[in-house]
């Protein structure tokens, strides 16, 4: 695979105390490279509330940065930023104190992961706010949102309204837990699941620039075309601008079902 779509959070870590870019990032970059990764969409935490036009020129000042270093290591970086869903997000909308993905219509946002979604009865409202901005939701990492299993009707809820649903590759793997783990898988089989991210914020440790060994996972439980849908084909719909595919999910037959009379 030529490509593969890979979010960073870059949160204090591109840059050092003397505006340098950080060893680590070299090595992050170098790690990336290895695992297959030629493009990047970098997403700093952009946190409503908290950060002001000053902070903001300063995170895109040092995407640029990044944007230069990746060249030396064959990698092209994106702008990007992961919207922080909080009381004030709204003020940042309207300020334009963030960056969609790739300077396209699509917006990556996160909730609290650490509230249960299924108690959040304004999460409609705060995404349409999206829609009413000519923005389209990606919702980053709704697998962790779901903390007593995955409400698959508000997904498909989300999906209907044309919102993208991205899941993590930590999350695949079993680093959020169990419960996350399972929605995550549930997402995908069901057909629910539009883009896997690599949710990197360091060079070394679990949550690196690696998307390879979700790829190959993906590629075993619902086969190649999906996986290049999940890594490669819907990432670069997004940076293009252009309207995502949905997965193709063949129903498996039960053990029930192969007795069935016509």
């Amino acid at each position: 695979m030529k490509y593969k779509m890979i979010c960073i959070d870059m949160d204090g870590t591109l840059l050092n105390s003397k505006k340098v870019v950080s060893e680590e990032n070299r090595i992050a970059l170098k790690k990336a490279y290895a695992d297959g990764v030629r493009v990047i969409v970098s997403t700093p935490h952009f946190i409503p509330g908290k950060q002001d036009k000053n902070d903001v020129a300063f995170m895109n000042q040092r995407i640029e940065e990044l944007k230069v270093l990746a060249k030396q290591y064959g990698i092209e970086v994106y702008s990007g930023s992961e919207i922080f869903l909080d009381d004030d997000f709204l003020d940042m909308l309207d300020q334009e104190l963030f960056n969609t993905l790739a300077g396209s219509g699509y917006a990556l946002c996160e909730f609290d992961v650490r509230k249960d979604i299924e108690k959040n009865e304004e999460a409609e409202n705060v995404l349409y706010e999206f829609e009413v901005r000519n923005m389209i939701p990606v919702i980053a990492h709704v697998e962790r949102y779901f903390h007593k299993g995955l409400n698959l009707n508000r997904v498909q809820e989300w999906i209907d309204n044309g919102y993208v649903i991205q899941i993590n590759r930590t999350s695949l793997l079993g680093m959020h837990g169990e419960t996350a783990k399972k929605n995550a898988w549930k997402l995908i089989h069901s057909g629910m699941a539009h883009v896997v991210a690599s949710d990197a914020h360091r060079a070394d440790g679990n949550r690196v620039c690696k998307l390879s060994d979700a790829y190959e996972m993906v590629v075993k439980e619902v086969g190649k075309e999906n996986a290049d849908i999940l890594f490669y084909r819907n990432p670069l719909h997004l940076i293009q601008n252009e309207e995502i595919e949905d997965l193709h999910i063949v129903k498996k037959k039960s053990f029930f079902d192969i007795f069935k009379r016509r």
